[in-house]
């Protein structure tokens, strides 16, 4: 197939979907407004210094030439708001939309506009692609045809995402993004009253975003110095080694689809401690394979932190439940398949692959 993806380019999600169908052998071009890494082959659509909401619509005319040129089978989008309205405003058939989670479980619900934006690129797309079950129903109730949406996850990469040898003892990771849906404030409090009480307890945040600044501030003020780090954005390989490494994986987000860094933790064996909100439950048992919290709140987060550091037989059995989940659901390449077959139903127009319940 020839696909013509539109996406962030400056994504590291964004660059191992792309990689992952060139070498099925499709031919896959990338198209976006954001700079690449270095080395990653995209074209660039003109970005000016405008508003999103305007900047995406007015790359659609360079869009739609460089459409022409290329003649895709399908056009590949991700992020309804911004790129799905670009697939649909650029008027080449059929396109796909891949959501994200906050396009829908968030941006769509803020208001009119955004409603209408979302229903107005959902209702043209003949695939309408979401990681959890949760991100699906709010796509069919947005304006996708129910017919037309799957919730397939994308998975994890099991070769890279494993255990490691020994774990670090007492070593909380937050790999969530410096932003305001992701609460890290409220991981720095449970961390703070752990660590207060446990003195091998020490977390480490990967991640970078707008809040990292507000977040290191935080940090100084309420964790102790040399038992906390900032490590900054990491590449898939370093994330890797340090959720192999990790004792436990902390995520305070607030609105979330299927969360990869979640399916991560879970196949390299970093026991999940997570906010209870809909696209967690779709993936953990609480305890059995994680301990949940409500958002928001810090000192039962620092309770489950506890019960993961105090009771290594019970984290030695989370994990091995986690481990049980990711493989029988998780798998990145499994279920890239099953998306691929989608793409080849849409272009050869017939109807889509059942799938099963997640």
């Amino acid at each position: 197939m020839r696909i013509a993806t539109l996406a962030n380019a400056s994504v590291v999600h964004t660059r191992r979907w792309v990689e992952h169908f060139r070498s099925r052998g499709h031919e896959v071009r990338l198209f976006s407004l954001e700079e690449p890494p270095a080395g990653f082959a995209t074209t660039a659509l003109p970005w000016v210094p405008l508003p999103g909401v305007i900047r995406y619509p007015l790359a659609v005319p360079a869009l739609k030439r460089e459409l022409r040129a290329f003649a895709p089978d399908l056009v590949d989008a991700h992020y309804v708001p911004n790129y799905g309205v670009m697939a649909a405003l650029a008027g080449r058939r059929p396109y796909s939309i891949t959501a994200w989670g906050s396009d829908l479980l968030l941006a769509a619900g803020r208001d009119p506009w955004q409603r209408m934006r979302a229903r107005f690129a959902l209702e043209g797309a003949a695939l309408v692609l979401c990681d959890a079950e949760n991100l699906a129903a709010a796509a069919r109730r947005a304006g996708a045809p129910a017919e037309r949406v799957r919730a397939i996850p994308w998975g994890v990469d099991r070769e890279l995402y494993r255990p490691g040898g020994t774990r670090e003892r007492g070593l909380i990771l937050s790999a969530r993004m410096h932003e305001s849906v992701y609460d890290l404030p409220t991981v720095i409090e449970g961390a703070a009253r752990v660590l207060e009480t446990l003195p091998h307890a020490h977390v480490v945040f990967a991640g970078d975003g707008m809040l990292r600044p507000e977040l290191e501030r935080r940090a100084a003020a309420r964790l102790p110095a040399g038992r906390y780090r900032f490590v900054g954005r990491v590449g898939a390989a370093e994330l890797a080694s340090w959720l192999s490494r990790a004792e436990v994986y902390v995520s305070a987000s607030r609105s979330d689809s299927t969360s990869q860094s979640l399916l991560e933790a879970m196949a390299a064996g970093a026991v999940p401690v997570v906010s209870d909100i809909e696209g967690n439950r779709e993936w953990v048992r609480p305890g059995e394979s994680a301990r949940l919290f409500p958002v928001g709140d810090a000192p039962v987060l620092a309770r489950e932190l506890r019960v993961v550091l105090e009771d290594p037989a019970w984290a030695a059995s989370a994990r091995d439940a986690a481990a049980r989940v990711i493989a029988a659901r998780g798998d990145w390449r499994v279920n890239l398949a099953r998306i691929e077959r989608c793409f080849e139903a849409v272009v050869a127009r017939r109807p889509l692959p059942e799938e099963p319940p997640l």
